[in-house]
């Protein structure tokens, strides 16, 4: 089967609305729209997130982490919320409810499902972080979401590949071909499906231009979301590494005033990024 044959398989996959299409889950707009709202209180949005048995034990699994933990053990999400902070609460809910997109029975998917859940992570965390380390405090929250959502045509084209498999399991996809059909189409795939998710049109326009030539028009939570992006591919934490990339001469850093020293403790950052994620 050539590369050209299966883009199309995918295309027309997509375009029968036979396949099941990944869902945004409604409950992280209704969180974040929750921490927005003054008249809700700390316990109202706690005792939201604890109604919801597996999404607490989650949430509490990964404060009590290293990347998040404190001196002693947290037992309840409100005690999460008293430590870390309502936002932080909210994105950590926000990573569990998005980790539920992730994962498949089919081992052959799930291996590089995996490994793409734990790289969003990382782009989300690191975007996040390099807005709070350049004081472009007011785009934290979209650098996160903006990394979260980057590579999400992966997932989608993921998912074709995986119903391709059931419908057919004598269909052939070697793995260097299912590489190439989603480093030429991820793209353009993470922008339709963030469209179709109704999301702010920012997400769905770095998805979509994210590994194309910088723009003057460019904007600085996309060079975020694409500093992270290559910090994440030279430590490993990717479908694809690149353990040679230099980051540090790239355009991007230079257009944010990168020091070598923000890029070695973003690295940092990022490695600790994978205990959030197992």
């Amino acid at each position: 089967m050539s590369e050209k044959s299966l883009a199309e398989l995918i295309d027309e996959a997509i375009a029968s609305g036979d396949m099941a299409l990944p869902v945004f889950p409604r409950a992280i707009n209704e969180l974040r729209n929750a921490l927005k709202d003054e008249r809700k209180s700390l316990d109202t949005i706690a005792k939201q997130i604890a109604m919801d048995a597996s999404l607490a034990s989650q949430v509490l699994r990964v404060a009590n982490s290293s990347f998040y933990a404190g001196l002693s053990k947290i037992n309840t999400v409100k005690e999460a919320i008293v430590r870390l902070g309502l936002g932080r609460v909210v994105q950590i809910a926000t990573l569990v409810m998005q980790k539920g997109l992730f994962s498949s029975k089919d081992p052959a998917t799930n291996q590089f499902i995996i490994k793409l859940w734990q790289h969003s992570v990382a782009v989300a965390l690191g975007s996040e972080w390099l807005a709070k380390r350049l004081n472009f405090e007011s785009l934290a929250e979209e650098a996160f979401l903006a990394g979260l959502f980057h590579d999400i045509g992966e997932l989608l084209l993921l998912k074709c590949l995986e119903d391709m498999r059931v419908k057919n399991p004598t269909i052939n996809l070697p793995e260097n071909l299912v590489r190439e059909v989603m480093v030429r189409q991820h793209e353009e795939k993470g922008a339709w499906l963030l469209q179709s998710w109704n999301l702010p049109e920012a997400y769905g326009s770095i998805a979509g231009s994210h590994h194309h030539p910088l723009t003057e028009e460019t904007g600085t939570v996309e060079l975020m979301v694409r500093v992270a992006d290559m910090v994440s591919y030279k430590l490993g934490i990717a479908l694809r590494p690149q353990p040679e990339l230099i980051v540090s001469n790239s355009e991007e850093v230079s257009r944010l005033g990168l020091s070598d020293v923000t890029l070695a403790e973003l690295e940092i950052a990022l490695e600790d990024t994978l205990t959030l994620s197992s």
